[in-house]
């Protein structure tokens, strides 16, 4: 079960498990809650267990990335999870007055190489100062940028994309830019789907950044897709984390006429999509230890 294989134990008597909040909806065969039967095995290990859901855009991360957390720990913990260090700039509540707004996704990435459809590469030099505090704080102890390498649009995905305004996607474009049917022999496709290729606003947080975020998502001031560091900056992983491996799968179903399924999830866009945001995982490692 891929909820239990994220199971990262930080020490014989502490567990975090992490994934999407759904899984408390999720049901065995015979009905069972899953989530429950988590929590209950824990529980007769001996740990102590406590279940939430927490928004990485409460602390400090440009990207509204909902994940359910459990955590288990044979002694018994009071605060658990940790407070909120940022809230959204449209957050009126007075209770909040004293947070930190958090980044938008312009602030996250705004500073990198300014680069089009088909241009970048796996190692480029900075070619602007820093323009925020958020992307000072991704720039340490980094001298240049990795992975930064733009997706290989056609022409006519160029194009469809320069039709778009923000918070537009592709089913908001003229009618003949709309996508091709597979092997259709230029027949405009039927399949369209709502949540591809939505183009971000530039001065809110970023959607959630998943595995498959190259197709999600357009820049929003440029003709294309999120390059890998794109995505990386909307996760928080500093610059000088380096990632591995091709940028996207070139086909899963030829990976699995190969016995080769799994590579799939090593492509740079699945690690990066498939994280736990390195900034969360230092604010909940942070509270845990201030208890243990």
């Amino acid at each position: 079960m891929d909820f239990i294989r994220t199971g990262k134990v930080l020490s014989p008597s502490l567990m975090i498990l992490e994934n999407i909040p759904n899984i408390v909806k999720a049901k065995t065969k015979n009905g069972e809650n899953v989530i429950e039967i988590i929590v209950n095995e824990l529980k007769k290990l001996g740990f102590y267990t406590y279940v939430e859901v927490l928004d990485s855009s409460n602390y400090g991360i440009p990207q509204l990335r909902k994940r359910l957390f459990v955590i288990a720990s044979k002694n018994r913990l009071y605060n658990p999870f940790p407070q909120s260090t940022h809230k959204l700039y449209l957050d009126k509540n007075i209770f909040n007055s004293h947070l930190d707004n958090c980044p938008t996704l312009w602030d996250a990435i705004s500073d990198l190489p300014n680069i089009e459809a088909r241009e970048g590469s796996e190692e480029m030099q900075y070619t602007m100062k820093a323009q925020s505090t958020y992307q000072k704080l991704m720039r340490q102890n980094s001298s240049q940028v990795f992975n930064h390498v733009a997706m290989k649009h056609t022409k006519r995905v160029v194009s469809r994309f320069a039709a778009m305004s923000w918070g537009d996607s592709t089913v908001d474009v003229p009618k003949e830019l709309l996508p091709y049917e597979r092997n259709g022999k230029g027949k405009i496709s039927t399949k369209i789907y709502d949540q591809n290729n939505r183009r971000m606003h530039p001065h809110k947080p970023c959607h959630t950044i998943t595995a498959s975020f190259y197709a999600n998502f357009v820049h929003p001031f440029k003709h294309r897709n999120f390059t890998a560091r794109e995505g990386a900056r909307i996760q928080s992983f500093p610059d000088w984390y380096v990632f591995k491996g091709k940028p996207t799968v070139v086909s899963q179903k030829l990976l699995e006429r190969e016995g080769r399924k799994l590579e799939k999830y090593l492509c740079q866009y699945n690690q990066i999509g498939n994280a736990v945001p390195p900034l969360l995982a230092k604010e909940i490692a942070l509270n845990l230890l201030e208890q243990i």
